[in-house]
């Protein structure tokens, strides 16, 4: 937790506390606020008409999860080449993140709406006469997803960070514009500004993550309440574009272009994912073990994760360990910072649903150490499989560390594709759509990997 922080008290300590707010500066803050805000609210309401259809047509839920699965700059590039100008418009950022977003609140609600017990399904059938009785039922036991959904989508679009540079800057965010102001000439009052605004707003996004309520456990119930068709109708056109977005997705990498310039960015970007996949891994099981003996270190490390500034992060990082700026080793470790937590998102629910009887006995007569070990041999082998193919998704498709972190010959996959998208040359922004085309190939095919591994009943 103290190495986590320690790029954020660096990036204080160099650039001091100032409070210097520029009219420029408040505008950007209002508009990254305000965007977010938008973000959150259209995501869940795209969400909601897309939940009939992961219900209804769970063979279309694949093709609809595409573009939140693959990597996000891959997705922007796929809507700026499918919808053309209107991006590059105020409302260019919210769109991207709905289209990104939606698909995630429905998951969420799918999980939520899965879980709410048959007695009440049974007893809203058949004493609910109005169908406004009904949906009033079914919205109120959905209230922890819509909550978690909304605060969660409103957190990852006010950090927001590839979506505003690939849209050319023209709407900057707060963390498009620390980076925009600690690499440029601008005064070290108004970097200090910008710097401490944004931390202070990550500490503040931090906080109601830990006073949110619980999500239901994801085990189905015996059935789904029944959505008739009017409910299906409306999420058919959401169904059909989210199948052309994937088309224009993976369309670019039938036509490959700078073959020769890819191979050394596809091969950092895989040394990368596989050395800071598996350190996460082992990171994740200490986490494990703070679980056992009732630290809240973790709990607090994956918020930390989520909801502070990743420009931040990086550019403290490069003045933690400027000597290794534009190397792979500084890529390397701050991937391990940033994909740890997501790891043990993973792991930890499988590790819950082992019976707690069992669990206190292992512990009682094993000991912390020999009882995670066991654990983690017998009943977690498949999910920590799955969870190291999707830290290595993730860390091929990590984009801002990587084009703050990275330069020449040590440039990623994410960041080259990054930096040639935002070139002016019509022929390097082509080159850049094959590289993120390809990429999300990458990605994709190795999380469809990991949904293969099936992972063992917990009667440990």
């Amino acid at each position: 937790m103290t190495a986590f922080l320690a790029p954020y008290l660096i990036l204080l300590a160099r650039y001091g506390i100032a409070f210097a707010v520029d009219e420029y500066t408040l505008w950007v803050f209002f508009f990254t606020l305000a965007q977010a805000l938008a973000s959150a609210a259209f995501s869940v309401v795209a969400g909601l008409a897309l939940l009939p259809i992961y219900v209804r047509a769970p063979a279309l839920k694949p093709v609809v999860m595409v573009p939140f699965f693959a990597p996000a700059l891959s997705t922007v590039d796929a809507l700026i080449r499918m919808l053309g100008d209107v991006m590059y418009s105020p409302w260019g950022i919210v769109i991207a993140h709905v289209v990104y977003y939606a698909p995630y609140a429905a998951l969420l609600m799918e999980s939520n709406l899965r879980s709410i017990p048959a007695d009440i399904l049974d007893a809203a059938e058949i004493y609910a006469r109005r169908l406004s009785t009904k949906a009033r039922v079914i919205f109120t036991e959905l209230k922890p997803s819509l909550a978690y959904s909304f605060y969660t989508i409103f957190v990852f679009s006010f950090l927001t960070f590839t979506t505003p540079l690939l849209l050319g800057g023209r709407y900057p965010t707060l963390e498009l514009l620390v980076y925009l102001y600690a690499t440029s000439f601008a005064s070290t009052q108004l970097v200090s500004t910008v710097v401490l605004i944004t931390l202070l707003s990550s500490l503040a996004l931090a906080l109601p993550f830990f006073k949110l309520p619980t999500l239901p456990p994801a085990e189905p119930s015996p059935r789904a309440p029944k959505l008739g068709l009017p409910a299906v109708l409306p999420s058919l056109p959401l169904a059909l574009f989210y199948l052309a977005l994937a088309a224009y997705l993976v369309l670019p990498a039938a036509s490959p272009r700078g073959l020769e310039g890819a191979w050394t960015p596809l091969v950092n970007s895989l040394l990368v994912a596989l050395a800071s996949s598996a350190i996460s891994l082992a990171l994740a099981v200490s986490f494990l073990f703070s679980d056992v003996v009732g630290s809240r270190l973790p709990a607090v490390s994956y918020v930390a994760a989520i909801s502070l500034s990743k420009s931040l992060f990086a550019i403290g990082f490069f003045h933690l360990a400027q000597p290794l700026y534009g190397t792979l080793p500084i890529l390397l470790v701050a991937h391990v910072f940033v994909i740890t937590p997501l790891v043990y998102s993973i792991v930890k629910p499988a590790f819950e649903k082992i019976r707690q009887d069992a669990r206190e006995a292992c512990l009682l007569y094993l000991g912390p150490v020999r009882c995670v070990a066991r654990i983690l041999s017998e009943a977690l082998g498949p999910t920590i499989v799955q969870a190291w193919l999707v830290a290595l998704a993730s860390s091929i498709s990590e984009t801002t560390l990587a084009f703050i972190l990275t330069t020449g010959a040590a440039s990623t996959l994410s960041a080259e594709a990054a930096r040639l998208l935002t070139s002016r040359a019509p022929d390097l922004i082509e080159t850049g759509h094959f590289y993120s085309s390809l990429m999300a190939v990458i990605v994709l095919a190795t999380l469809a990997l990991s949904r293969l591994v099936k992972t063992k009943p917990y009667a440990f």
